[in-house]
């Protein structure tokens, strides 16, 4: 078994050849295993040793023996040791969680804290072969792709952004590492047996309550019936999985560098291109720009809307919003809504860079006497003047009316903004946030479009200018 963990942690450089490896000990019989062997391999490498101990608090006074006895054998051990414990089942209801999601989030938390007040770079779990078949089952029954049936990483980083005590400024990473995932149980109750170490049981191991027990209970067996080397052949599986994984995960990163151009909240890229490429690349693409854990049919139906010929587009996805903006397909996060509900209707006032809130704009307004000086804007389609005379009631900066219509200036027919708004291949998400000037007769101007034809100024008129520009 040593011989094994020296050549995996070779060949995926996990162990340092100095500094401090913190161990994840449990106290059951793998972390037990693990934390022997390490201390072995330490002595010729040069790295030292401590342990950390998490107490989940779920398995009432057996859970406290846990932590006593992971104590007392590293106080004789002389082996550093780190505790901490958490409600688990009071985070799970606070955030949402499973509780083994919820136990494996503090836990890592815990982990990552400790790691980081001792300086150490490296956290050893004692995941094992076994360990990475159960999962690789567990994701096939979820419908997983390739990243969920390569199984459980040999090394994984927590950068610093995950880790509260560190700054993002620092740089500062530690790498979780997984020296026994090429180790059998088997292997490991047979080191646990030749070196009498002691351990303890997990009461709750022997229960099918649990996903993955009810796989290492009735699946992993039968599947052993077929092939006796089931294990090792699986871990070979995850091996080919992984690495082609990395190939077209690094290809979906090079596509979205050449080709997303970043928007607020998102980024943005050409639907009919992203479309076309394989869907083994463009799944990917969709599902890193998404951020989020996405089905097959998520990104199936994403991609349906690269594909299709509706302009505005809309879909929602767990924490992203994706729509079409004609060409384009943007990716913009989001809390479950999209769309707009428009913005409220404001009655302009003398003053310079007021913001109309939910558009992205701010106004200005002023009242002026309109000569040659004066900027001639009749076919502006950001800056409006209005014959103060002819202006009807209270001017209002608004969204659109259904009713909505115009004759813009110069034109000889009059239209509907709906109409408008698609000629200009305005999208649909965002019409509800085009600013429309108006007055109790009707539509003056439009944001993005131009004047109409009523209430336009001549020289020596007084006028009400309204110019507006992005915040």
């Amino acid at each position: 078994m040593l011989d094994k963990i020296v050549s995996f942690s070779d060949e995926f450089d996990m162990l340092p050849k100095s500094g401090v490896v913190l161990v994840a000990v449990s106290g059951g019989v793998d972390s037990m295993c693990l934390l022997e062997a390490l201390l072995d391999i330490s002595y010729g490498c040069g790295f030292a040793i401590s342990a950390a101990h998490y107490n989940h608090r779920l398995r009432g006074s057996e859970s406290m023996r846990d932590e006593a006895f992971v104590a007392e054998y590293c106080k004789n051990q002389q082996i550093p040791l780190f505790t901490g414990s958490g409600n688990v089942q009071a985070y799970a209801a606070e955030h949402g969680f499973g509780i083994e999601e919820a136990a494996r989030q503090m836990r890592y938390d815990f982990l990552s804290e400790a790691a980081t007040k001792i300086g150490a770079k490296h956290i050893a779990t004692a995941h094992t072969a076994d360990d990475n078949t159960e999962t690789i089952i567990m994701n096939l029954a979820r419908g997983a792709g390739a990243l969920g049936l390569s199984g459980i990483p040999p090394t994984r980083e927590i950068v610093d952004s995950q880790l509260k005590s560190l700054s993002p400024r620092n740089g500062n990473t530690v790498t979780v590492i997984r020296p026994m995932l090429r180790v059998t149980r088997d292997e490991v109750m047979d080191f646990a047996r030749t070196r009498s170490i002691p351990f303890v049981e997990d009461s709750t191991n022997s229960l099918d309550i649990y996903t993955r027990n009810k796989v290492r209970h009735r699946i992993i067996p039968l599947l052993k019936d077929m092939n006796p080397r089931f294990i090792e052949a699986a871990f070979a599986v995850a091996s080919l999985m992984r690495e082609d994984e990395d190939y077209l995960s690094k290809t979906a990163d090079e596509y979205i560098s050449q080709h997303a151009s970043s928007r607020t909240g998102g980024c943005a890229m050409n639907a009919k291109n992203l479309a076309q490429l394989p869907f083994a690349v463009s799944g990917r693409v969709i599902r890193k720009l998404c951020g989020g854990s996405l089905s097959y049919w998520h990104v199936r139906a994403a991609l349906e809307i690269c594909k299709g010929k509706d302009p505005s587009a809309m879909l929602s996805l767990p924490g992203t919003n994706i729509y079409r903006e004609y060409e384009l397909v943007f990716f913009e996060k989001n809390e479950g809504k999209i769309g707009t509900d428009g913005f409220l209707p404001i009655f302009p006032t003398a003053g310079e860079g007021i913001p109309i809130p939910g558009t992205g704009l701010k106004y200005s307004c002023k009242t002026a006497l309109r000569n040659d000086i004066i900027q001639k804007v009749n076919n502006s389609v950001t800056s409006f003047m209005f014959k103060k005379n002819d202006i009807c009631g209270r001017i209002v900066i608004r969204p659109r009316y259904s009713v909505d219509s115009v004759k813009l200036y110069g034109r000889k027919e009059r239209k509907t903004l709906k109409k408008l708004f698609i000629e200009h291949r305005i999208p649909a998400r965002r019409r509800d946030t085009v600013p429309v000037v108006a007055d109790d007769a009707g539509v003056l101007a439009v944001y993005g479009i131009g004047a109409g034809d009523r209430a336009v100024p001549e020289s020596g008129d007084m006028v009400l200018r309204i110019d507006f520009e992005f915040i």
